[in-house]
């Protein structure tokens, strides 16, 4: 790259002071990297190291000179790596063998596919192994594993929430998400596979009191649901074998409901071309097509999703030395070490999320955003009256959402919030003992949004020891909101108040 020149207005403008040359090379190296994608040449470095050493250049304007370079204006245009790609598809349709997806696409309907996939699980003399998916090998499983991990960090369920496993084969991912406190719809273009699906379940029970799945046969062209009925769509390794995606998209963008995600985990732009796709399309017949994230973009948005957000990271880490990870924490290890193999894994892996247009409210089914301020009134701490010792507190408790959540109701299946009561011991114990036995004071009303006030009597009967194995006499009573079977708002950072015992 030549070193793009300074105006004198660059110069005028100069904010930083002076920076020491080794914290300047490290900022013109992330610099480069960041914006550029690769370490910096040595001209620029030294050019763009000095300046910013001695106070002429500010980081805003090192970041904007190498946003106006022609390198940076180039790589925006997707024809930059138009060449490289073309030139491996040639490579790939000089064998006799080869089985291109485009003709593939061509020459067979929706129906056709969705044919050959039941012939392909109902032929199945032992589906024994399929059963075993994600723990089938130890290196298929590594993979499955942690992208699952990161597609469910973007697809964001909870529990309650109406799931639609689309492309969901024999259910491995759908049986995870109805252990979550999922409503899951397993979506399948082949019954036999649903059938195993079934099965799955039926050999490995989730755990629990969680809501029944639904298996729903796709016909390749609707899914067979109302508009707005989901919460979530999950499409795992489904949407590159589909022949249709614009269609299906659409379906997608029509049974989600406002604000809705679909996270997807899918292979790349050119997956047609590895040596398993073609394997696949070679002898199976079935459509292993390349995915561009551009078009699926260009696609979504015209149909009524809002964003797009993609995932850096991938299932393939590198695993290094000491030294050389506190180098890339401190960002001065070369690009051999970090980010260019970060880009090589996720070469031929998408992993995305597309949000449904819309406002979706976030409430208490999660619990990052739940926090509240309490405020109690008429405070009486006496002795109890029930004959058997202990100590009885009364008051007024004013609680405020000071959250970005909704809080639940009390009666809800699911997040429900409570002003709970934990007691503490000499020794700084928390117990929840209390929670059968008046440690949960309902909160009035259908739910309260962030920023509202809610107001709620409290009356609670402390014991004058704990009912466990301890004996030990509490000392303090902790008040703090709960939603239940989800988390106490104090590990947010919220303050609970605590009440001294006599």
């Amino acid at each position: 790259m030549s070193t793009p020149g300074a105006t004198a207005a660059d110069t005028d403008n100069a904010t930083d002071t002076a920076t020491d040359a080794h914290t300047a090379t490290a900022v013109v190296d992330r610099a480069y990297r960041l914006i550029l994608g690769r370490a910096p040449d040595a001209d620029g470095l030294a050019y763009y190291t000095e300046r910013l050493r001695c106070g002429e250049l500010s980081k805003p304007q090192l970041c904007a000179a190498l946003a106006s370079s022609d390198e940076f204006a180039g790589r925006l245009s997707p024809e930059q790596a138009a060449p490289e790609a073309g030139a491996a598809r040639a490579a790939a349709a000089r064998d006799p063998e080869f089985v291109d997806a485009a003709e593939l696409l061509r020459t067979t309907t929706v129906e056709d596919l969705a044919a050959t996939a039941e012939e392909y699980f109902s032929s199945l003399d032992d589906a024994e192994l399929l059963l075993t998916k994600p723990l089938k090998e130890p290196g298929e499983a590594a993979d499955l594993l942690v992208t699952f991990g990161q597609v469910l960090r973007g697809l964001q369920p909870a529990a309650g929430m109406t799931v639609l496993d689309f492309g969901a084969g024999t259910c491995w991912t759908s049986r995870l998400l109805t252990q979550l406190g999922c409503h899951v719809i397993a979506a399948d273009v082949s019954p036999s596979a649903l059938a195993l699906g079934r099965e799955l379940y039926a050999r490995q029970p989730v755990l629990g009191d969680r809501p029944e799945p639904e298996f729903l046969t796709f016909d390749g062209h609707r899914i067979d649901l109302p508009d707005g009925s989901v919460d979530r769509i999950l499409s795992y390794d489904a949407l590159h074998h589909v022949p249709n995606p614009d269609q299906v998209l659409a379906e997608f963008a029509r049974v989600l409901r406002p604000g809705g995600l679909a996270a997807f985990a899918e292979p790349g732009p050119e997956h047609s071309l590895q040596p398993q796709s073609q394997y696949e399309m070679r002898h199976f017949g079935v459509l292993e097509n390349d995915v561009v994230i551009e078009q699926v973009w260009d696609r979504a948005r015209r149909i009524g999703f809002a964003d797009l957000r993609l995932c850096l990271l991938d299932s393939a880490p590198q695993w290094v030395d000491l030294p050389t990870f506190q180098d890339v924490l401190a960002a001065h290890a070369d690009g051999s070490v970090f980010p260019e193999p970060t880009r090589a894994a996720i070469g031929d892996r998408r992993m995305f999320v597309l949000r449904r247009d819309g406002v979706e409210t976030p409430d208490s089914r999660a619990a990052d955003g739940l926090r509240a301020e309490l405020t109690f009134s008429d405070l009486e701490v006496t002795a109890s009256t029930s004959g058997v010792g202990g100590t009885t507190v009364r008051g007024t408790c004013l609680l405020r959402n000071s959250g970005t959540r909704t809080w639940l109701p009390s009666d809800a299946a699911h997040g429900p919030v409570f002003l709970g009561a934990r007691l503490r011991t000499a020794d700084g114990m928390l117990s929840d003992r209390l929670a059968d036995s008046g440690g949960r004071t309902p909160l009035p009303g259908r739910g309260v949004a962030p920023g509202e006030e809610v107001t709620v009597a409290v009356r609670l009967d402390v014991p004058g020891q704990l009912g466990d194995a301890t004996g030990a006499a509490p000392v303090a009573v902790e008040f703090d909101l709960v939603s239940e079977f989800v988390c106490w708002f104090s590990i947010n950072g919220s303050a609970p108040v605590t009440v001294p015992l006599p």
